[in-house]
């Protein structure tokens, strides 16, 4: 099977994923990593499972297209006060955040322990995200996000769960995946950053912030946040993606 390439800034882009997820998955090229993206359904779970023949105790993250659609899933004191608010949560851009959204003894394949995780990002690919999200809000699922509805895309590292080589970085190698995983369509991006690697993790509490998965720009966007939060430093428990 051949994998079909098109380019991020092509017009129509956002449709021929959504397209795509309806039924599958789609690998992204972002600026440190390839990933896949799938629907935020139990079908699109199913479909990242297969992809990825998933481990055991993994869970999905999103890919953030409205801020304030994320924002609104947050238990409410979850947060800390200078974070609790769409322009706090901006500050974040180049992270995943990872918030409660529902209580601690709900899990779902998009929730562990009562937290979601959705990646921020700007540019054309917060662009494609927000179209993505809004073109799959009639398949949201509230049952996988503690009663929310929301439609954000799935996203996680485009490799197999648990590979030994981690994440997908080249081209070469992102190519051999797609076509041996049966992805139909990537979507490139021909940027690539200095460091590459899966993005890093900020884990916000109402109290403090944790960083479960340091990764590229991690520093930068830890200076961008209020430093009292930060009393136990990195905290390294490994990915749930």
């Amino acid at each position: 099977m051949s994998m079909r390439e098109v380019a991020l800034t092509d017009r129509g882009v956002a449709a021929e994923v959504l397209d795509a997820v309806a039924h599958t998955v789609v690998m992204l090229q972002m600026p440190t990593v390839f990933v896949l993206l799938a629907a935020p359904t139990a079908q699109g779970v199913a479909a990242l499972n297969r992809t990825k023949t998933r481990l055991p105790r993994k869970n999905y993250g999103t890919a953030l297209g409205s801020l304030a659609n994320f924002y609104r899933m947050a238990t409410r004191g979850a947060l800390p006060p200078e974070l609790d608010s769409v322009e706090g949560l901006s500050g974040l851009s180049g992270a995943f955040i990872r918030m409660r959204v529902a209580p601690a003894s709900f899990e779902s394949p998009l929730v562990r322990g009562g937290t979601h995780q959705g990646l921020l990002i700007d540019g054309p690919y917060r662009d494609l995200f927000t179209q993505i999200e809004a073109g799959l809000a009639h398949l949201s699922e509230p049952a996988l996000t503690g009663g929310h509805h929301f439609s954000a895309p799935l996203c996680t590292s485009a490799n197999i769960s648990g590979d030994p080589d981690g994440s997908i970085t080249q081209w070469d190698r992102a190519y051999a995946f797609g076509v041996d995983r049966e992805v139909p369509l990537v979507v490139r991006s021909g940027v690539n950053s200095e460091t590459s690697g899966s993005f890093p993790i900020f884990w916000l509490q109402h109290d403090r912030i944790q960083i479960p998965r340091p990764g590229p720009g991690v520093e930068e966007i830890r200076a961008r946040l209020p430093q009292r939060l930060f009393g136990q430093g990195l905290v390294e428990t490994g990915s749930r993606n």
